[in-house]
């Protein structure tokens, strides 16, 4: 590990942490909790279809 990757790692864990600590801080206390959404499955289904039309251009692309 070289001189200079170690001695920036604390700075930015520090940094990290202390953006972590505002962003929790700066939250109303009254504030709403929105919890996490799970996709619809149609959403899911709509992007792999395009993910795998995307693979068969891509295919195509290659071998012209």
């Amino acid at each position: 590990m070289s001189q200079e990757f170690a001695m920036e790692m604390p700075a930015a864990f520090v940094t990290a942490v202390n953006a972590v600590d505002f962003e929790f801080a700066s939250a109303r206390p009254d504030a709403p909790v929105v919890p996490h959404v799970e996709k619809p499955p149609r959403t899911r289904a709509v992007r792999a279809a395009v993910a795998r039309r995307l693979a068969r251009v891509a295919k195509v692309v290659r071998l012209a």
